[in-house]
């Protein structure tokens, strides 16, 4: 469809669920409470049985955090014009991304904190958090779609719960980490062939540290997440998804491992994320297949975060997809730093 054509009808769609024509153009907006700090991105039209390619997604948008102490969890909630819940199924995924830090396992940009349909809030003690300050860029990157018979104008706020650096009670600095069974930088997604299936990827992390605790993401006929330590052959987690009845993962358990003082990771220990899939269709599922793990890590004492390095490959490539930019953009943009704030 021609794109002209295409923004006037997802316009008037949007009116007829009630958008005004002066909230087209999303934004992304920081707001702080007694006890939280709220992203809000939106307004985002949502046009009733329509996938990814039938919504104009938001661009990648830029926040400075603009206040001082830890995030000690999230949540995240979907509304329409009129304030009230929208259906969870209409978020494909978003993330949250510092773009001057970088990961655990890779040079991409540091994921404080990701969530889909399936993600349930994140809450950690008050003892533990991770350290922002009112300077300290946020980007928000999302997805949508709608597989719904109803037509809505969402907003999508991301509710971080926030301690204050000026509270009596200081909290133990943590970091997010990220793993994908998928390469670092790139596509996320994979084909699911007919039967089982599994796909991994393995890698080494920057810091010696402990992992606290971890989640999951998967897509439909996904039915084993684990992480395994390759160098000792040990099994560390794993996680079977829950499922509704009609066989869509509806939830993804949160695992603690704060009663055993955390799992113990070295940099020379070589790690493995699989995922595994029983796709009964007898039909390869193409590009829909996903596997990833969230989980928060605490560096050993005395260790400092390694910085960011602007030439590697995988920084490169994945300042260009979160981003998106085209070669031509990429080749100007590299020679400056990542957007600070708007």
């Amino acid at each position: 469809m021609h794109r002209t054509v295409r923004t006037l009808f997802l316009l008037l769609i949007g009116l007829a669920a009630g958008a005004t024509v002066g909230a087209q153009a999303p934004t992304l907006r920081v707001e702080r409470t007694s006890d939280d700090v709220v992203l809000t991105l939106g307004p985002i039209v949502l046009p009733a049985h329509a996938g990814h390619d039938g919504v104009d997604q938001p661009p990648p948008l830029t926040v400075a955090f603009g206040a001082d102490g830890w995030i000690m969890g999230y949540s995240v909630e979907l509304v329409d014009t009129s304030g009230k819940a929208i259906p969870r199924v209409v978020l494909h995924h978003v993330n949250v991304i510092v773009p001057a830090k970088r990961e655990l396992f890779s040079d991409i940009m540091l994921r404080i904190a990701a969530a889909s349909a399936e993600t349930s809030p994140v809450a950690m003690p008050s003892v533990i958090g991770y350290r922002v300050r009112p300077s300290d860029s946020l980007l928000v990157s999302a997805m949508f779609h709608n597989p719904t018979p109803e037509s809505y104008v969402a907003t999508l706020r991301i509710r971080f719960r926030f301690k204050s650096a000026h509270s009596f009670v200081k909290a133990v600095g943590i970091y997010p980490f990220y793993l994908d069974v998928m390469p670092p930088a790139g596509s996320h997604s994979f084909d699911v062939p007919a039967g089982h299936s599994e796909h991994y990827w393995e890698g080494k992390p920057s810091v010696e540290g402990r992992i606290l605790g971890v989640s999951g993401h998967l897509h439909k006929y996904g039915t084993l997440l684990k992480l395994e330590d390759r160098t000792t052959g040990d099994l560390m987690w794993q996680v079977k998804p829950e499922t509704d009845s009609t066989g869509d993962i509806s939830a993804i358990p949160i695992a603690s491992f704060l009663s055993h003082l955390g799992l113990k990771i070295y940099p020379d220990h070589v790690y493995r994320l699989t995922a595994v899939y029983d796709n009964p269709t007898g039909a390869t599922i193409v590009d829909d297949g996903m596997g990833a793990l969230g989980g928060v890590f605490v560096p050993s004492r005395g260790t400092a975060w390694p910085g960011i390095d602007r030439e590697s490959a995988d920084y490169k490539t994945d300042y260009r997809l979160t981003y998106r930019l085209d070669g031509m953009q990429m080749h100007g943009m590299m020679n400056h730093q990542p957007p600070e704030h708007p």
